[in-house]
């Protein structure tokens, strides 16, 4: 191979890491960005779950003659 086969080959292979970076830096991206959703989706249902076990906890203890 001659120098300028070589640098050609170089040159292709740095464009082709660059395109890499950007693609991984895009992923993590919407990696944080769907874990944030999901962080929120698991809060709203431990919210849900409270709300329903106190309202059954309540009409447990209006039915059972505790309150």
């Amino acid at each position: 191979m001659t120098v300028k086969e070589n640098r050609d080959r170089i040159v292709h292979l740095e464009d082709d890491v660059k395109d890499l970076d950007v693609r991984v830096a895009r992923l993590e991206s919407s990696m944080i960005d769907l874990m944030a959703r999901i962080d929120i989706i698991i809060r709203m249902g431990r919210a849900t779950l409270a709300i329903v076990a106190a309202a059954l906890g309540l009409d447990l203890g209006i039915e059972g003659g505790m309150l």
